[in-house]
């Protein structure tokens, strides 16, 4: 055998090696760590220790930018076509300068999504500014489960993120407070809406999931625990992937009856996907009168903001062109909370 030829041979066998450490790796499931000890129960004493604060400094605005449904993969990130939608979430941070970024779900979409993640991550965690993700229907879907993107969440110097209580249902039920002067002026909650599911055993097809009535439970525990550390009724909005069925509602009554002169802004691009059934989460809204903000992702060519019996319902802006974006629709959402709180959509142009 020639030297030429052995060394062809020695060459392929090399790459074929390469190649197959590179697909195992991808294709391995990587399951992470969920803890026990967070364990929740209605009796349980509110310590606002176990919480996130965020300080707010007197007289100066508090700035949120929610981006939402990057929906990043392994495949097109490793060939560079992540790099618009990375673009988008820079000039969002650059010009908005904000004090908190949320993320309402679906940072990732596809079968392989371990590289994704951690890129994602490195990236956001890189603006030096606290971050808090939720989890969306499509996070868990590839090759690393919610627990292994849990931990890379916590590991971040600058993510917020907390598992949560184990017991309520979901992977990341948690709350920011944001005090001012000792007082807590802003609770944030971030809620798990969970993935999909079949409803009944003769289903064809799965529906979207609900917030547990433990979740509500929680919420509302949470909501009199603040009240009683303020010793007075707090405000508070709630974060979440899949939107509540009253988003149509909303939406529906503005279109039937109209609404105060620059109260509701945005489009309806697709019919809504809210959770399946309806859990009665705006029933517990309505009886704590703390929420009067609530935000989804997950309906992409949607970004109307409604205000409904009080409650300003808001779809976020969502960010980049992954998986079925209206053109010229891409950008993020903006909370400024001064003397009044706003919220505005930012477009980018891609």
């Amino acid at each position: 055998m020639s030297k030429t030829i052995k060394g062809l041979i020695i060459g392929i066998s090399v790459f074929l090696v390469i190649v197959l450490i590179t697909v195992s790796i991808l294709m391995f499931p990587l399951k992470g760590k969920t803890y026990d000890y967070d364990y929740w129960y209605r009796d349980k004493p509110y310590d606002i220790n176990d919480t996130i604060v965020l300080e707010k400094e007197e007289n100066k605005d508090f700035k949120i930018l929610i981006i939402t449904d990057l929906q990043f993969n392994d495949a097109l990130d490793l060939c560079g076509k992540a790099d618009n939608v990375y673009e988008t979430v820079d000039t969002l941070v650059t010009k908005q300068k904000p004090d908190l970024i949320v993320i309402t779900g679906d940072l990732v979409w596809a079968k392989f999504t371990k590289f994704s993640v951690i890129k994602a991550i490195n990236k956001i965690d890189s603006y030096g500014i606290p971050w808090a993700p939720i989890n969306g229907n499509h996070d868990g879907e590839g090759n690393v489960d919610l627990a292994w993107i849990a931990n890379k969440y916590e590991e971040a110097e600058n993510c917020l993120f907390k598992q949560g209580p184990d017991n309520i249902g979901g992977i990341g039920n948690y709350i920011i407070n944001i005090r001012e002067n000792d007082k807590i002026v802003q609770s944030l909650i971030m809620m798990d809406t969970h993935a999909s599911r079949y409803y009944d055993k003769d289903d064809e097809n799965m529906h979207y999931d609900f917030i547990f009535d433990s979740q509500i439970e929680w919420y509302k525990w949470a909501i009199n625990g603040i009240n009683e550390y303020n010793n007075s009724k707090t405000d508070s909005m709630i974060f979440m992937h899949i939107p509540i069925p009253e988003f149509k509602t909303a939406y529906d009554l503005w279109q039937q009856e109209g609404g105060a002169e620059g109260e509701n802004f945005g489009i309806k691009g697709e019919e809504e996907c809210p959770s399946y059934i309806n859990t009665g989460m705006f029933n517990a809204i309505k009886e704590f009168d703390s929420t009067k903000y609530v935000f989804a992702g997950h309906d992409h060519l949607n970004n109307y903001s409604v205000m409904y019996e009080g409650v300003r319902l808001t779809y976020a802006m969502k960010t980049g062109d992954r998986c079925n974006q209206t053109p010229g629709q891409n950008g993020g959402t903006l909370i400024t909370m001064g003397d009044k709180i706003t919220v505005e959509h930012i477009y980018v142009e891609n």
